[in-house]
């Protein structure tokens, strides 16, 4: 019973990021395992409920990789390059992240959805301005602000790899460490 919950999480994640979370459907899911909707029901009474158990899922994920992130002994520029590598290693061709997707739809969203998705960008935000703040000898840099820049510039490069076709990673990796290296 737990296996298909976490399958439902795992495709409405994927769902999410391939269409946004305003266009998918229990429908689409219910078809995907060629079982009812209801059964899609019995697990997660309403899609808000749906929705918050990816944000729920997505945000220990990230806990998780920020302590790993916390205990590497690695240069900033290699936890950022290792980072962006992890988020879209789960991806599909094309895919943009979860957060990304969700923020387009954020007008949309549930009020409980919009509150866990603020709390999951600021984690991400705190993490990256965590390592950029090691890579950074100069205390007046403002960290939080090149942090801002780096997930947009990464979130932009994933709306031009789906645009193009082409993967914009290598080229934004190396635009963000000479950045970095000012």
């Amino acid at each position: 019973m737990e296996n298909r919950k976490t399958q439902i999480i795992e495709l409405a994640s994927s769902l999410i990021r391939k269409k946004g979370y305003s266009t998918f459907s229990y429908e689409e899911i219910s078809k995907h395992f060629s079982v009812t909707k209801a059964s899609i029901h019995y697990h997660f009474e309403k899609k808000e409920d749906l929705g918050l158990a990816v944000l729920d899922r997505l945000y220990q994920a990230l806990l998780n990789y920020r302590s790993v992130l916390q205990q590497s002994s690695k240069p900033a520029e290699e936890k950022l390059y290792d980072c962006f590598i992890d988020l879209t290693r789960h991806f599909e061709k094309n895919d943009i992240s979860l957060t990304t997707s969700l923020k387009a739809d954020y007008c949309m969203l549930p009020e409980s959805m919009k509150q866990k998705l603020q709390e999951i960008v600021e984690l991400e935000l705190s993490t990256i301005d965590e390592i950029v703040a090691e890579g950074i000898d100069d205390p007046a840099v403002n960290t939080r602000a090149l942090a801002i820049t780096i997930l947009s510039t990464f979130e932009g490069a994933l709306q031009y790899n789906r645009a193009m076709q082409k993967d914009f990673i290598p080229d934004i990796m190396y635009g963000i460490n000479r950045l970095l290296r000012r």
